[in-house]
């Protein structure tokens, strides 16, 4: 039979990528699986800071070679495999094994420039560890996202002094580590420096080797570039998206007492390591050093860091300012900042409020009001309006903020929502005589408007009443008297 040439030339295709899906998914052989699976339990016996497990882990996975488990395995089937063999003898989130041919590669292979030079700009990309620095004069707060990883290069050292002499002038810091999955153990010593005088050098963590004669001590840092802020409220965020190095940062500023942990628990990456190259690309980070509190066998590993105040999934950064909120109402030097705290606070809290009938409680403010102003009654409850001869008139719905104290929903938010309230004013019979407008401007400090606001009706009863009282009284004086 004979075979169209465009059927020959489709045959000769799908040959051609099926070979090549072969050829990519081709079984490591016995030889190289057994020399992988030798090389990393040796290198784990060898290192590992914890013999007994070590030795766990050395059985295990010759138990499994001898099993059968590791044969007609492709490369990345075969990392697979390692890794649950591992963790099924202990779990260590930093051990396992993968396949990386670009790592691989890097490790085994000489270098162009001796091996010094970066192939990719993944540091560059990732801004080398720090994403933003936002400054609030309002509450002097600054807040720092450092989403990590935390690199040990010249350019994240510069980067993390910049962030932090951004904040150098505000009273409360608050540094997001809720994505930083780790890195340089260096960079937390750095940062950490900042919150410490020099001279006042504090003993950060402490390193552990299989050969404890190799402990090593972290201190913080003698010298940082630019201004330290010893005096600054600092707030570390956290999550389960935090881990190793940024997770060691926690820790310490926890134990030195030196910040408030807000957030939920970290992973629990405790033990450091490297990249160790296995064979058939595959590589293995190799956890070497347990890193735990001065004076201590124990750290985070496996437990994770427990914060100071756990938000599980809730927004941590949400709770951290409300906490720097609660400080400066408890602590500010001055009502006008006391005030303007207390006013966000009470605005975050508007949402957990049990409800009031505000139709029935505040009737008494129903009526027209000087400068166009106007209340009245909805179905729902009570509506502010504001009217310009010649314009529409504009609504806002009232909500009760706490007791005597209304949000004017809508009203100047090209300054921020809820900027605006009205303060009930009640004579000693508990009747409401008044209310009182302020708004919180974009700086942060409050409006209050120059008069208190009555009703047309209370006004003209007002000015009847000082008449009658004037005019009774009074007599012609007699002139030449």
């Amino acid at each position: 039979m004979k075979i169209p040439l465009r059927n020959i030339l489709i045959i000769a295709a799908f040959g051609v990528i099926g070979f090549t899906e072969q050829a990519l998914a081709q079984a490591v052989n016995d030889a190289d699986s057994h020399e992988i699976v030798t090389k990393l339990a040796d290198k784990l016996v060898d290192v590992y800071p914890f013999p007994d497990i070590s030795a766990k882990y050395s059985e295990a996975l010759k138990k499994a070679e001898a099993a059968g488990r590791y044969n007609n395995l492709s490369e990345d089937e075969l990392a697979s495999r390692l890794t649950d063999d591992l963790n099924k003898a202990h779990k260590d989130v930093h051990l396992r094994v993968m396949r990386n041919e670009q790592v691989y590669k890097s490790m085994t292979e000489p270098q162009a420039g001796g091996g010094n030079q970066r192939e990719d700009d993944s540091e560059r990309r990732a801004n080398y560890g720090f994403k933003k620095v936002e400054i609030d004069g309002a509450t002097s707060t600054a807040y720092i996202d450092a989403p990590g990883p935390f690199y040990g290069s010249k350019e994240a050292f510069e980067m993390a002094a910049a962030a932090m002499n951004m904040a150098a002038y505000s009273k409360y810091i608050v540094i997001d580590i809720r994505h930083n999955p780790g890195g340089t153990g260096q960079m937390g010593r750095f940062l950490s420096s900042y919150f410490y005088n020099a001279g006042h050098e504090q003993f950060y963590l402490n390193g552990f080797y299989k050969d404890r004669k190799q402990d090593e001590q972290e201190w913080t840092y003698a010298y940082v570039p630019g201004r330290r802020n010893p005096d600054a409220k600092v707030y570390l965020l956290v999550g389960r998206g935090t881990g190793s190095a940024s997770e060691g940062f926690a820790y310490a500023m926890q134990k030195l007492n030196r910040a408030t942990i807000v957030g939920d628990t970290t992973a629990g990456a405790g033990i450091a390591g490297t990249y160790v190259a296995l064979k058939n690309n595959l590589i293995v980070f190799t956890p070497f050093k347990m890193v735990v509190g001065p004076g201590s066998n124990v750290g985070w590993e496996g437990t994770g860091v427990i914060p100071d105040v756990n938000t599980g999934k809730a927004d941590a950064l949400l709770a951290a300012r409300k906490l720097i909120l609660e400080d400066i109402v408890k602590t500010g030097k001055d009502s006008i900042t006391r005030e303007s705290a207390q006013w966000v606070i009470d605005n975050s809290n508007m949402a957990a409020n049990k409800p009031v009938n505000i139709k029935s409680k505040y009737s008494e403010l129903i009526g027209r009001y000087p400068n166009n102003v106007s209340i009245t009654a909805a179905k729902n409850g009570l509506v502010y309006k504001y009217s310009v001869p010649g314009k529409p008139v504009e609504t806002f719905t009232l909500q009760e903020v706490k007791p005597d104290v209304l949000v004017i929903n809508g009203l100047n938010a090209n300054i921020a929502p809820n900027s605006s309230r009205l303060y009930v004013n009640r004579n000693a019979a508990g009747k409401v005589e008044s209310f009182t407008r302020k708004t919180m401007m974009a700086n942060g400090t409050i409006y209050i408007a120059p008069q208190p606001f009555k009703t047309i009706n209370q006004i003209s009863a007002g000015i009847s009443h000082k008449r009658h009282r004037l005019i009774l009284p009074f007599r012609m004086p007699v002139p030449g008297h």
